[in-house]
C-alpha cells in the first residue's frame, strides 16, 4: 500500500484546493498516470502517479488540502483494497458532496464562497456547462453581471490575495530596509539593440538585468540566501531569479532558473514565455517555485523608483524603475545628454547589512553601464571568471567581521 500525498506546490500558501479527481475508486492506474486536480492561488496543478496499484480516495473532491495530507492510497491489487475497506470502515473516501448532486456541477471552495458572496443563483452556475466551478469561472458571471447604479464592490482574485497575503506576511516578519541608485544605462541600451538583431530576440534592460542577477550570487551568496526557521541563512548553489509579471490578471513572479548559465536569448525567451502563460492564467507550479532572489519590473517611463516587498524565503529583491532621459555636465564644463534609471535594493536586514547592499547595487550598476560581458554566459557580472562559492564565502564572512 503506497499513500498519495500533496506535495508542496506553492510558497506562499498554506492550504490548496483538491479540485477534481481525474481517476476512480478501484482503477488501476500507472507510474505517471494523472490521478487529481490540485489548485492554488497561483495555478491548477495536475498531479500523477509516482507508483502504480488500484487507487482508494480518502478526500471527496472538492476540499481543502494542505502539504503532506494523505488524499488516497494505491493498492498492489483489488483484494488488499477491499481488505483495507473492510478492516478500515472508517477511513472510505467520503459521500459525494451536494454541490455534485441533482444536476449542478462541483464548486471549488473559493468558487463557492465568491459565488455567495455575489448572491450568484445555483441554475446560472449550471448554465455554465462545466463539471467543476472555479473562481475564474464565478468572476467571469459576476463581471458579465448587469452592475445597479449603487456604488461596486471589488473582489480580489485569488492571485491578488496571495499576493495580498505575502505582502502582510512580509511586513510582518522581515525588518527590511532599501536603498536605491542611479544607473546610466546608453551602453546597456546600445548592447540590448546589438544583441536583439544579432539574436532575433527581444532583449531590453530586464533580460539583462536577469543575466547580471544571475551571475553575482557567488559573490553577494547572502544576497541570494534562503532564511530558515533556526534564524540561519542557506547560502545558494546557483542564481533562481523571480521576475514580476503583470499583465492585469494578476502579479506573478515565475522563475529563470540557474540563470547564470543562461544566455541572453534563451532569458528573453523564457521572460516571453512568462508573459504569455501571465495573459492564457496557464502557469504551472514549477514555473513560480524556488526563487532565491526577485527582480521587480516597474519599468514604466513614467516610473521614479519602486520599492519591492523581500518575499518570505528569500532576503533581496531588487527593482528596475523607468528609463529617463537628464542633462549633465561634464568635466569641462559641457551639457550632454545621457540615459538613466534607478536600480534598488529591499534586504533582509537580519542577514544582509547596508554596506553589502550597496556594493552589491554598485556591481549591478558596473555590469549594467560596461555590459560587453553579458553576451557570455560562461563570465560573471563583469566579464571574468567566477570564484568557487566556497571562496566567495570566505570573503563575505571576511565581509561580515568588518562591517561588525
Amino acid at each position: 500500500m503506497t499513500a498519495i500525498e500533496v506535495p508542496k506546490l506553492n510558497n506562499n500558501d498554506t492550504a490548496y484546493v483538491l479540485v477534481e479527481w481525474l481517476a476512480e475508486d478501484g482503477q488501476r492506474l500507472e507510474e505517471g498516470d494523472p490521478v487529481v486536480v490540485i489548485e492554488t492561488s497561483k495555478a491548477a496543478e495536475e498531479l500523477c502517479c509516482e507508483h502504480g496499484g488500484v487507487l482508494q480516495r480518502l478526500v471527496a473532491a472538492p476540499a481543502d488540502c494542505a502539504q503532506g495530507d494523505a488524499i488516497a492510497r494505491l493498492f498492489a491489487s483489488e483484494a488488499d483494497r477491499q481488505e483495507f475497506l473492510a478492516e478500515r470502515p472508517a477511513d472510505p473516501a467520503p459521500a459525494p458532496v451536494a454541490d455534485g448532486a441533482a444536476g449542478l456541477p462541483t464548486l471549488t471552495e473559493p468558487a463557492r464562497l465568491l459565488a455567495e458572496r455575489h448572491g450568484i443563483e445555483p441554475a446560472a452556475l449550471a448554465r455554465l456547462g462545466l463539471r467543476v466551478v472555479r473562481e475564474a469561472d464565478v468572476r467571469r458571471l459576476v463581471s458579465e453581471a448587469p452592475q445597479d447604479s449603487g456604488a461596486r464592490a471589488h473582489t480580489p482574485n485569488r492571485a491578488q490575495r496571495a499576493v495580498a497575503a505575502a505582502v502582510a506576511q512580509s511586513h510582518r516578519e522581515i525588518p527590511a530596509a532599501f536603498t536605491a541608485v542611479v544607473v546610466t544605462v546608453d551602453s546597456a541600451l546600445a548592447t540590448a539593440r546589438e544583441l536583439s538583431e544579432r539574436t532575433g530576440a527581444l532583449i531590453g534592460l530586464p533580460e539583462l538585468l536577469v543575466a547580471v542577477l544571475g551571475r553575482l550570487h557567488h559573490r553577494f551568496p547572502l544576497c541570494y540566501g534562503t532564511p530558515t526557521g533556526q534564524g540561519t541563512l542557506l547560502l545558494p548553489e546557483e542564481a533562481r531569479v523571480g521576475v514580476t509579471v503583470d499583465v492585469g490578471r494578476g502579479l506573478f513572479a515565475p522563475v529563470v532558473k540557474n540563470a547564470g548559465e543562461r544566455g541572453l536569448d534563451e532569458i528573453a525567451g523564457l521572460l516571453m514565455d512568462y508573459r504569455i502563460k501571465a495573459m492564457r492564467e496557464a502557469f504551472q507550479t514549477d514555473d513560480l517555485n524556488g526563487a532565491n532572489i526577485l527582480l521587480s519590473l516597474n519599468h514604466d517611463e513614467d516610473v521614479l523608483f519602486a520599492q519591492p516587498i523581500v518575499f518570505p524565503g528569500q532576503t533581496c529583491a531588487v527593482s528596475l524603475a523607468g528609463t529617463r532621459r537628464e542633462a549633465v555636465f561634464t568635466d569641462d564644463g559641457a551639457v550632454v545628454a545621457r540615459s538613466v534609471a534607478v536600480v534598488g535594493l529591499a534586504y533582509d536586514h537580519r542577514f544582509v547589512n547596508g554596506s553589502t547592499a550597496v556594493e552589491f547595487l554598485k556591481a549591478i550598476k558596473k555590469a549594467l553601464e560596461s555590459p560587453s560581458g553579458l553576451g557570455d554566459p560562461g563570465a560573471d557580472a563583469a566579464g571574468v571568471s567566477r570564484p568557487s562559492l566556497a571562496g566567495v564565502r570566505g570573503e563575505e564572512a571576511g565581509a561580515d567581521a568588518r562591517d561588525r
